[in-house]
Formats: structure tokens, C-alpha cells, sequence
């Protein structure tokens, strides 16, 4: 975490020092409400090397290292976007946490549903869905796929509406009921290993999404060709769009470290410039 000074213009607070190991001292920092969703004891977690995206980086004053994956990055400010439909203030990082989680969960149910249905030869994952009849009590035709399709979207609509309520009403989107652990697994570790994994399962799907569109094969096959002869099977054998592809992540990943640079700049010259005003 960071300690802040009073500094401040039109509502932000300029950090003036690296946070410490995972203290809990936040000064007199603005910060969002206090939630469920922030760590009960961030100052003893498990975390090795350095405590922020990259060492020695100065994250913004609202990464404070009080919520479950916080590592100083948003090279955007994406936690400073205050989502309409919350009436209170400074609650969008919390949002934005619940996004990452509730995508997160999806693309960790995705990853072994992937290589399964792949490992029991029922043809690559992006082909499983069509194979599947969801309305096996309907008759053929367009009826029943607009059928499951308004069933799909209104189930889906209902879940979103309950996330929204849960999180204006309790502070966290839940399962139909939050706080929601029927089994009482709640605590910092597994909160942060939940993060971790989840960031890591977003990742994965993005190269098995990524290696679909470029070799038209699954991650399995694409893993048997690439050690069978690595050489001749690897992304920049592939033609065109795997030069694409690798040149769209290596540009991607410059244009966000350079964004995080220059934002961390930023901040330092307004902290520089404000650092004599008060709240």
C-alpha cells in the first residue's frame, strides 16, 4: 500500500510515498466505503517479490493493496470510472473487481471444458455447441432456435439484474444471494489464488482463441504438432496471421507498459504541483 498526503484537486489524492509491506495505514487517503470485498489482513499475505506489476513502479493512490490482486496496475485509470447505476462514490474499482472475478470464474469453467471436450475426441471446442441439442422436446426448424436463444438471453438477463442489485444493496454481486460461501472457504489466500488463477484463465483463453484462428486446430493438437517438431510448428510458422497475432500481442503489451509509464509521470508531476493544497 501507499501512505497519501492531504494533496488534492478536485477530489484525487497525490501519493507521496511507496506503499509499505501490506500495511493497513491509509492516513487520511480518500477511499472507497469500507466492503466486504477489501482483504481482512492484507498485511499478511502470501505475496512474493515485488509488490507492485513491476518493480519499483508507483501505483496510483486508489491501489492501496487493501483488495484481493491488487499489483499497483491501470495504466487506463479504469478504477477511478464511476459506474452510473451506483449512486455512491468512489466504488468503481469494487466494480470493477467483481467484473474481473465474475469473468474470471467463466474463463476458469472454460479452460477444462476446452481440453475435455477436445481429450474425448468430440472435435475442437469453437464446433461442441452445435453438436449440442438444447431443446430436445421441441421440433426442428428456426422456432426452436430463437427459442433457445430468448430462454439463453432472459436467464442471462436475470442473473445481471441480481449482480447489480446484490452489489448497490450488499457490496458484492454473490450467486442469486450475496455474500455467497455455502462452505465457508472465505479467506484472504484463497481470495487472492482466486485472482491469480482467474487472470491466468483469462490468458489461456486468449491463446487457445488465438491459436483457433491461426492454425484452425485445437490447443491439444496445436501442443502434439508444436513437441512432435517445434521448429516447424510454432506461431511464427504459420503464415501471415501468426505474424499477425505475435505482432498484436508484442504491440499490445509495449502500448500498455508505455501507457503505465507515462500515467505514473503524470501523476508525479501533479503530486509536484498540488502537493501544498488541502482536502
Amino acid at each position: 500500500m501507499a501512505l497519501a498526503a492531504p494533496g488534492s484537486f478536485t477530489g484525487t489524492v497525490f501519493r507521496t510515498k511507496s506503499r509499505p509491506s501490506h500495511g493497513i495505514s491509509r492516513g487520511n487517503r480518500l477511499v472507497a466505503r469500507a466492503s466486504s470485498l477489501k482483504l481482512d489482513k492484507p498485511e499478511r499475505l502470501w505475496e512474493t517479490g515485488s509488490l507492485t506489476w513491476f518493480h519499483g513502479a508507483e501505483p496510483p493512490a486508489y491501489l492501496d493493496g487493501s483488495l484481493p490482486g491488487d499489483r499497483g496496475f491501470d495504466p487506463l485509470r479504469l478504477g477511478l470510472v464511476q459506474p452510473g447505476f451506483i449512486a455512491e462514490k468512489n466504488r468503481g474499482l469494487e466494480w470493477l473487481l467483481e467484473g474481473e472475478l465474475y469473468n474470471g470464474r467463466l474463463a476458469m469453467l472454460a479452460v477444462p471444458g476446452i481440453l475435455s471436450v477436445e481429450a474425448l475426441g468430440k472435435g475442437p471446442w469453437w464446433e461442441a455447441p452445435f453438436k449440442v441439442d438444447y431443446a430436445p422436446l421441441l421440433p426442428e426448424g428456426p422456432l426452436k432456435f430463437f427459442a433457445v436463444v430468448a430462454v439463453g438471453h432472459a436467464l442471462w438477463g436475470y442473473l445481471e439484474y441480481k449482480r447489480v442489485q446484490n452489489f448497490t444493496s450488499k457490496g458484492q454481486t454473490g450467486l442469486f444471494t450475496a455474500p455467497f460461501d455455502p462452505l465457508g472457504l472465505r479467506n484472504d489466500y484463497r481470495r487472492q489464488s482466486e485472482v491469480r488463477n482467474a487472470r491466468l484463465a483469462m490468458l489461456a483463453n486468449l491463446g487457445f482463441w488465438s491459436q483457433a484462428s491461426v492454425t484452425g486446430k485445437g490447443p491439444l493438437q496445436n501442443l502434439s504438432d508444436h513437441l512432435a517438431d517445434p521448429v516447424h510448428n510454432n506461431i511464427l510458422t504459420q503464415g501471415k496471421a501468426g505474424w499477425y497475432v505475435f505482432g498484436g500481442v508484442l504491440f499490445f503489451s509495449l502500448f500498455i507498459n508505455l501507457l503505465g509509464f507515462s500515467a505514473v509521470k503524470e501523476d508525479s508531476k501533479l503530486r509536484t504541483v498540488f502537493s501544498e493544497f488541502k482536502v
